[in-house]
């Protein structure tokens, strides 16, 4: 840290009312070491702030997370520090305030949204951008905020083609770059169409236990959603479970709608791993058996490990 970053997270520890938990994800990544130096160094500086250190997933990025809405993969320096340091503040206090037109419309955000705003710490839009963002989170709880430096974690800005900061990503699909106005953000998550709903507002949605709710809203719009597929062939087992939570659902309600996923995910059996494919296996076994015994009679002959055919086997023998 700089002298003057030093000087303003002392001011910060001054101007906290209370101890203040922030979360260190810590994974396997390159820089995981550098966050978690950054993190020390900051409970060092702010004696207020307790950081609580978690095993996240080895091959995701390390981040560090000041509430359930708002996540930091960067390392917060330069231009950063004030919208990370108003964030902490943000969190002691609740006070955020928004017109009240304003928050009218914020509060009929009734679907979880997942933004991701790319920065750079020598960028000087970054910090208004973050700024403007930051109320959100506390008025809104089904608002999440990832906040990505591009210096430090550039593949991830390759990934989403960032040619510039700040740019700001709705649901993977929506982008915005430079200033922008946030009324037209609040309106576009408002008016959204659940089927655009991107994979990690879906996971969100399983993650706090609502499976049943993504089964509902996929029955009500009579509809697949895209990313929901990704969640059946999730490699993570908690994230896979809810899906089959919401797809069994669907299957009980709806057998028909349940019968469009067969094909798409048929057509990606061969490239998931054995544990995956078992659990697709099972859920073949729960649909219509005119369109899914043919299938497991292939999973059954074919050169596929045994406890996929066991799987297999299970369903023929006991079709829902």
């Amino acid at each position: 840290m700089t002298p003057a970053e030093i000087e303003r997270f002392a001011e910060l520890n001054e101007s906290l009312s209370q101890d203040i938990q922030v979360e260190l994800i810590e994974s396997d990544h390159e820089k995981s070491p550098v966050i978690k130096q950054f993190c020390d160094e900051l409970a060092q500086r702010v004696p207020k702030i307790r950081i609580k250190k978690e095993a996240g997933d080895p091959d995701e990025a390390p981040s560090i997370r000041i509430h359930d809405g708002l996540r930091y993969q960067a390392i917060p320096e330069g231009t950063e520090i004030g919208p990370f340091i108003e964030a902490i503040q943000l969190k002691d206090t609740g006070a955020a305030r928004l017109e009240a037109s304003t928050a009218a419309r914020l509060a009929k955000i009734d679907l979880p949204t997942h933004l991701t705003i790319y920065v750079s710490p020598r960028c000087t839009f970054c910090p208004g951008v973050v700024r403007q963002l930051l109320p959100l989170l506390t008025l809104n709880t089904n608002i999440r905020l990832t906040v990505v430096d591009t210096m430090h974690f550039p593949e991830f800005a390759e990934k989403d083609n960032i040619q510039s900061v700040p740019t700001l990503i709705l649901e993977g699909q929506f982008r915005w770059t430079g200033t922008i106005q946030i009324n037209e953000i609040i309106e576009m998550m408002v008016n959204r169409d659940p089927g655009v709903l991107g994979p990690s507002s879906l996971e969100m949605m399983l993650k706090e236990g609502n499976a049943g709710r993504l089964a509902e809203m996929m029955l009500n719009k009579m509809e697949i959603f895209p990313a929901f597929y990704e969640l059946l062939l999730h490699a993570k087992w908690p994230v896979r479970l809810g899906a089959m939570v919401a797809m069994e659902e669907i299957i009980a309600k709806n057998p028909d709608l349940a019968v469009q996923t067969i094909k798409p995910l048929w057509q990606k059996f061969d490239e998931v791993d054995n544990r995956v494919k078992g659990d697709l296996v099972y859920i073949l076994g729960q649909m219509a058996p005119l369109e899914t015994i043919p299938l497991l009679e292939i999973v059954l002959k074919g050169e596929y490990a045994a406890e996929v055919k066991e799987a297999a086997r299970e369903a023929l023998e006991d079709p829902s």
